[in-house]
């Protein structure tokens, strides 16, 4: 093969060779540097974003567990000054072997009840020294363990909320106090919490991959939650997180290293358990993409170099000069110009594509308007029909809502309606935009449900979770999520016997968005189920294309086949409907 392309092309100035290896460096050196600076920039806005994330999280989380433990004070406080315990105590002697029976059964009752009020609580035990009796929430027991006081006086001379007492964490009370002056106590409750609740709430801290939550003890006595490392002690983590001296109240964030790999942590500290939570994150799990594009970005520069100087010219006779005339074809195609044709004397594949194209440019313009246009005036058209559907049940359901709280003068509900109702008529109104931003699609749910709130009352509970920032501006087609909700709200809820249940929830998959909206309406068969499957797996034109059928399509439309919606159960007996979307949009 004679290499042509390397023959010497007379002209007065730069040859059309050198012009594409110019025009190449010049196009992808700003490139390089551009991408340089991205990397660094999207490196350091990562990690900030992570850290400021988990410093909230963590300050919202304790502020929480604060407020519970508050709650389990004055509870344990109240408890053992209740008049059933203190008259038990002072009675015991005169009280009949029946009274005394009834007396204990009623304290176990409301010691169960204390249990019963918080998940924080594992177990319950009152001790009566002077009558040999320890009363748990579920059974009474004629004894009185000697190490169970031990670990409670060792818990009161600490002066704190929470001790460590073989494993299991345990909160105290005694009676009569010491300031009393009423003699040694008598009267003992421990109470053991769970570990194993409080340790599940704390997964909620640190959400992003690898990201674990801790609370530990200031003197490292007790731990909740996960160590960054297999085999480390308590002392160990505030020796390496330096919070052995951590101040009240103290809080920030920090970076340590164990065994070569690098953990970005928030924490703060609290006065009130004497102990710090920190939250603690991979630094690979959010800037390894970033470090691995990065060499990547140096590989690629130093090979396009060298690629570039041979594929240049190579590309230019064999690719590029008649993918100059197939593109300049098209163009002309595409303004309408559908008598073009293209003669060439070539013996390989372009030759096969000219001749192709010279026989599709004869049929399209015949085709155009069967397929291409009706497609995009049906899909136009489905998005008029919903934005015009608005149901008249609901709207005068809407306006004699209204006209009832205003005749019962509750203005501030007036207020919420009508100020829900503008933002609903709003969005419904843009008939001239196709296409919105996810998170105004969310606001436009939320104000839908919230008039969907004032009229149910108490017979409705709805759980909305905050959509994630990461996909607030996902360009989507417009209202592809109000005709899920009212469907939930119409079948499903309306006529609900009990409180009914709205769930809306996100799950971020590698590439993928999924939206769950489920409901526990009544009377959803498995027919109905398995006829809203096949209706969304049908391909057809003819049959109505309103509603959740219209979503499906448009979302397909828009993004591709592998999108859309999916149709099941949900798990308190509804139905349970999935959109799929992709993360990044085009």
């Amino acid at each position: 093969m004679r290499l042509r392309f390397f023959k010497k092309i007379p002209t007065t100035g730069i040859n059309l060779f050198q012009k594409l290896i110019l025009v190449f460096l010049i196009a992808i050196i700003p490139v390089f540097i551009v991408s340089a600076l991205i990397n660094r920039s999207g490196e350091a806005a990562i990690s900030g974003e992570i850290t400021n994330s988990l410093k909230s999280n963590a300050h919202f989380y304790l502020n929480t567990f604060e407020l519970e433990m508050e709650r389990l004070i004055r509870m344990k406080q109240k408890y053992i000054l209740d008049s059933s315990v203190q008259n038990l105590m002072r009675y015991h002697t005169i009280y009949s072997d029946s009274d005394v029976i009834y007396a204990k059964q009623d304290i176990e009752r409301r010691l169960q009840q204390f249990k019963d009020s918080s998940l924080f609580v594992h177990k319950i035990k009152l001790m009566l020294t002077d009558l040999e009796t320890t009363i748990h929430n579920d059974l009474i027991v004629q004894q009185v363990e000697e190490a169970d006081v031990e670990a409670l006086q060792r818990l009161y001379l600490s002066r704190k909320h929470i001790g460590s007492d073989q494993g299991e964490l345990i909160m105290g009370e005694h009676y009569p106090k010491k300031e009393m002056q009423e003699g040694t106590p008598k009267i003992w409750m421990e109470i053991i919490l769970s570990k194993t609740n409080m340790e599940r709430s704390l997964r909620e801290v640190a959400t992003y991959n690898g990201g674990e939550a801790l609370i530990v003890d200031h003197e490292g006595k007790w731990l909740l939650g996960s160590l960054p490392q297999e085999g480390m002690n308590n002392e160990e983590l505030l020796r390496l997180l330096q919070l052995g001296k951590a101040e009240e109240d103290a809080s920030g964030i920090g970076r340590f290293m164990i065994d070569g790999s690098a953990f970005v942590f928030a924490y703060e500290s609290s006065s009130l358990l004497d102990a710090t939570l920190v939250a603690y994150v991979p630094e690979n799990s959010f800037l390894g993409p970033i470090k691995w594009y990065k060499r990547i970005y140096f590989i690629l520069a130093a090979t396009s170099l060298l690629v570039i100087i041979f594929f240049s010219t190579w590309i230019y006779s064999l690719i590029h000069k008649p993918m100059i005339r197939l593109t300049g074809a098209f163009r002309r195609l595409e303004k309408g110009v559908f008598n073009t044709l293209l003669e060439s004397d070539r013996k390989d594949e372009f030759n096969y594509l000219y001749q192709q194209f010279n026989k599709m440019s004869g049929r399209l313009e015949g085709l155009i308007n069967d397929v291409y246009e009706h497609e995009l005036r049906l899909n136009r058209a489905e998005l008029k029909q919903l934005q015009a559907q608005i149901n008249p049940h609901f709207l005068y359901n809407i306006f004699f809502l209204l006209n009832r709280i205003i005749q019962l003068d509750d203005i501030e509900n007036a207020k919420r309606l009508t100020k829900y109702l503008g933002q609903f008529f709003r969005f419904i109104t843009r008939n001239k935009e196709d296409e919105a931003l996810l998170k105004e699609e969310m606001s436009h749910i939320e104000a839908y449900i919230g008039i969907q709130s004032l009229r149910f009352g108490s017979k409705l509970a709805v759980q909305i979770e905050p959509l994630p920032a990461a996909v607030e501006q996902l360009i989507v087609p417009r209202l592809i999520l109000q005709p899920i909700v009212e469907n939930a709200f119409e079948y499903g809820l309306e006529d609900h016997h009990e409180q009914g249940i709205l769930r809306i929830w996100f799950e971020l998959a590698e590439e993928e968005l999924l939206i769950h909206i489920e409901d526990n309406g009544i009377g959803l068969t498995e027919a109905t189920v398995e006829s809203l499957q096949q209706l969304l797996l049908s391909q057809s034109r003819d049959i109505e294309t309103t509603g959740i059928l219209n979503i499906h399509r448009r979302v397909q439309l828009k993004f591709g086949q592998s999108y859309g919606l999916t149709i099941g159960r949900s798990k308190d007996g509804g139905l349970h409907v999935m959109l799929r979307l992709p993360i990044h949009s085009s």
